[in-house]
């Protein structure tokens, strides 16, 4: 008996001791919740904040800091007509319209560059004119200010078309409006070249026009023999000396690169004008241009489009080139052109554009290569004639909404660009993982 008394007394003890146990884990349990509602609670009164609010929560991986879009486009150019239906009954002159339709369009690239093919050589060069030699009104750089074009090109075959006196005038205009120009310099101690920080991301600009040379070795620009004191003022080359051109071009790459460059961007005036392939000069320098490293090539000068085309550099290296973005504003309509085989191409135009972006990490990265057509809208709709660069991007109701007469014509020149720079530019697209653009619109 007294046996079992004392294993009903240790079965007791077992019992208590358990539960005991289980009391106490139940009473931590409730400690560690507690404690982490009071943690929260206090972070959400801005008291003492839990543990967790320690955690790095930076990502891991390098991520995208920012981005930088470059546009360019073409030759802004003001013939005889223009000038006519620009004047106002006060003598001034209204170019602002011209751009109204496209100013949108501009205002999204971070950089908009495009080409300024004429001069202000003012009145103390007499009249205003057209082709063959551009004197235009001050009002075009106001034009191009408004338009949303950030950077202009002086160095094309018309820079010197008002000779010394409106080149150096037309650059001291340019200045005083703030519109950054490049491939001319005021003085032989400034640089033909940019680096521009577009969102962090530093993108070196050059610009450089095909030139001839007279027998005493001055240059000429468009038959106008340059003053020897401007020659150097203007960042040209000569078919006849390539090597003297890649010589330099190569060493301005270093320069920029040296000033912080993360891209560069070379524009070149060459080729053939009207003329919708590059000719042979042309891919032999682009090549020339990619093995030096430079990332795109921008050209300009044939009034119509040239195709886009991908090049391998000897080292391996990418450059982006497109032969010709086309014209931006002139009057060079199709009924008006010398030859049929032109059928309409002088008044087609593109934004080409270039987006960047930087990690992290500080690596740039090419992240979208894309165009946008244009077309020169010139109508009498109004009773007065008209010019205006349209965006054709594929909403057709767009073309409708801001007054597009000629929808046809305005549908076939989409249909045109996009036969000549479509194919590649999708194929380019669709190796990156980029969505292809439409080559038609109906």
């Amino acid at each position: 008996m007294a046996g079992n008394h004392y294993k009903k007394k240790l079965r007791k003890k077992y019992i208590f001791r358990r539960i005991a146990a289980v009391v106490l884990l139940l009473a931590l349990i409730g400690g560690v919740i507690f404690a982490v509602k009071s943690c929260k609670k206090g972070g959400d009164k801005g008291g003492a904040s839990s543990d967790m609010s320690s955690v790095d929560s930076t990502p891991k991986e390098p991520y995208v800091v920012s981005s930088a879009v470059i546009g360019s486009a073409g030759d802004i150019m003001c013939h005889s007509t223009q000038l006519t239906h620009a004047k106002k009954k006060d003598g001034s002159y209204y170019f602002d319209d011209c751009f109204e339709y496209v100013k949108p369009y501009f205002e999204k690239y971070d950089l908009m560059v495009a080409n300024f093919e004429v001069t202000l050589g003012g009145k103390e060069f007499g009249a205003f004119s057209g082709y063959p030699m551009f004197n235009t009104p001050d009002s075009m750089a106001d034009a191009v200010k408004y338009s949303g074009i950030d950077t202009v090109l002086f160095a094309n075959n018309h820079t010197y078309d008002t000779g010394y006196a409106g080149m150096l005038r037309t650059m001291k205009v340019l200045k005083e409006k703030e519109i950054p120009f490049i491939g001319a310099r005021q003085t032989e101690d400034d640089v033909f070249w940019q680096v521009k920080d577009v969102n962090g991301i530093k993108v070196g600009l050059i610009s450089y026009t095909y030139s001839t040379k007279t027998a005493s070795g001055n240059k000429a620009l468009n038959g106008n023999v340059m003053r020897a004191e401007a020659g150097p003022l203007v960042n040209t080359f000569t078919y006849g000396d390539l090597e003297g051109f890649y010589e330099d071009a190569r060493a301005a790459l270093a320069d920029m690169k040296a000033a912080g460059a993360d891209v560069s961007f070379i524009y070149v005036h060459w080729g053939n004008e009207y003329q919708r392939t590059p000719n042979s000069y042309q891919t032999k320098m682009a090549q020339e241009i990619c093995d030096m490293g430079y990332d795109v090539i921008v050209g300009g000068h044939p009034h119509v489009i040239q195709p886009f085309a991908t090049l391998t550099g000897e080292n391996g290296n990418q450059t982006l080139c497109i032969y010709s973005t086309g014209n931006l504003i002139s009057n060079q309509r199709a009924n008006l052109m010398d030859s049929d085989n032109y059928s309409g191409h002088t008044e087609d135009g593109m934004i080409f554009s270039v987006k960047y972006d930087k990690y992290s990490d500080g690596k740039i990265v090419l992240s979208d290569v894309n165009i946008q057509p244009l077309w020169v809208d010139m109508n009498n709709a109004t009773g007065k004639r008209i010019y205006r660069i349209v965006a054709l991007d594929t909403e057709v109701e767009n073309w409708k909404d801001i007054g597009v007469v000629n929808l046809s014509n305005a549908k076939k020149s989409y249909n045109r660009t996009m036969k000549l720079v479509g194919a590649p530019l999708n194929e380019f697209r669709a190796k990156n993982g980029w969505a292809e653009v439409p080559l038609t619109v109906k």
